[in-house]
């Protein structure tokens, strides 16, 4: 009878137990082991109940882990989403480190760019103690970033003792983290970079940790290619290929917008070359391309936050006077005119000046629309090719 109350009392406590799996981290506490010590069971059943023990407790802790991945696989998802919404580096970098500060410690945290064979590493994004510092370049030699470039393999430091050979000091704070994560990224079976958090405290990481930083520095490096990748794109799409200067369509992208924003006068310099047929008929058309790189050189030695140079089509070239300046557009067609002599063409050792005519529309004087700016500014260079080129004429 004794025999059967003790087994009862066994299974009663394995009962409870088992309904406590994945619900306390450490199931197996001291007072459980000393309940299973005092019931006086026989060798054999001891050895049966430990056993049984030990798989309760290993089955507990991959409850918790699962629980512990599922709860940080949504922070991966929210992640996600923000990766598929902008293209925005800046943005990127920022929500990268707030969704791992979420979930382990970020004392120091950075985000590292290599490309093979590079001398040095771009550190793009770096957080000391909650604050940003600027971004940097280190040397590829020895430190953990370029160990685990070199070696493709994470880097987990879980005391002080063990930073011997690499220093783990970041930023300008005085004291060294103890526990440091250097994850690498690989993508394409390349090691793009490298993510890493860093703490204060011994021991502050587990495994998993290694597992989420490393899906998290993926999406993060991806989403910041494919947002490099699109911004040259762009930048292609909106630059003329010869000259360099923006073209066609970013000329009216940003006559828009700035007409949108009102923020006052808008000067509209539509300028056209004199004498490109002659210089092409005459001595073809690779001196014609140089004819018209002289042209937009001497636009660019304007440009400024306030002046913006544009290639529109052929020989045709538009400056944007965004806001009021001291300037005068007068002022501003002769310094053109003053370039041009300082910098002739020169072809078989024949010099020949750049000439150029000019129209000129200001908003909202002359339009307040694109097309009404352009008109105005289209049909004052007519008048000033009609009274005989070489000359800047304002619209009425």
């Amino acid at each position: 009878m004794k025999k059967t109350i003790q087994n009862l009392n066994v299974l009663r406590k394995l009962s409870e137990l088992i309904d406590k799996v994945g619900s306390e981290k450490n199931l197996i506490s001291d007072e459980t082991r000393s309940f299973f010590d005092e019931i006086g069971q026989e060798q054999e059943e001891q050895e049966i109940t430990n056993t049984l023990l030990t798989q309760l407790q290993q089955m507990n802790e991959q409850m918790e882990n699962m629980h512990w991945m599922n709860k940080h696989y949504r922070i991966l998802h929210e992640f996600a989403q923000i990766c598929s919404k902008t293209l925005n580096e800046s943005v990127l970098l920022q929500k990268s480190y707030e969704m791992v500060s979420r979930v382990m410690p970020t004392d120091s945290f950075y985000i590292a760019l290599h490309n093979p064979g590079d001398a040095h590493i771009q550190m793009i994004f770096i957080m000391d103690n909650g604050e940003p510092a600027p971004p940097s370049t280190v040397e590829f030699g020895e430190n953990y970033t370029s160990k685990v470039i070199k070696t493709r393999e994470i880097v987990h430091l879980k005391h002080r003792n063990q930073n011997i050979e690499y220093d783990t000091k970041m930023g300008e704070g005085e004291q060294d983290t103890r526990s440091c994560l250097f994850v690498p990224v690989v993508m394409d079976d390349q090691v793009k970079g490298v993510i890493s958090a860093q703490s204060y405290r011994d021991f502050a990481y587990r495994k998993e940790h290694e597992d989420l930083l490393q899906m998290i520095g993926a999406q993060v490096i991806n989403s910041i290619e494919t947002a490099r990748l699109y911004g040259k794109i762009y930048t292609m799409s909106r630059t003329d290929e010869l000259t360099g200067l923006k073209n066609h369509r970013a000329f009216h992208e940003d006559l828009a917008q700035l007409i949108r924003n009102d923020d006052g006068e808008i000067t509209v310099m539509m300028i056209d070359s004199d004498d490109l047929k002659k210089v092409n008929d005459r001595f073809g058309h690779d001196a014609g391309d140089l004819y018209l790189k002289i042209l937009a050189d001497g636009i660019k030695t304007l440009c400024d936050d306030n002046m913006e140079g544009y290639r529109y089509a052929g020989d045709e070239f538009m400056i944007l006077i965004k806001t009021h300046i001291d300037l005068g557009v007068k002022d501003i067609y002769f310094k053109l005119k003053e370039y041009y002599t300082e910098h002739p063409l020169i072809v078989d050792d024949e010099k020949i000046t750049v000439s150029i005519s000019t129209g000129v529309g200001v908003y909202p004087y002359n339009g307040t629309t694109v097309d009404a700016l352009k008109k105005a500014a289209d049909q004052a260079l007519y008048a000033a090719k009609e009274s005989g080129k070489n000359r800047i004429v304002l619209a009425n």
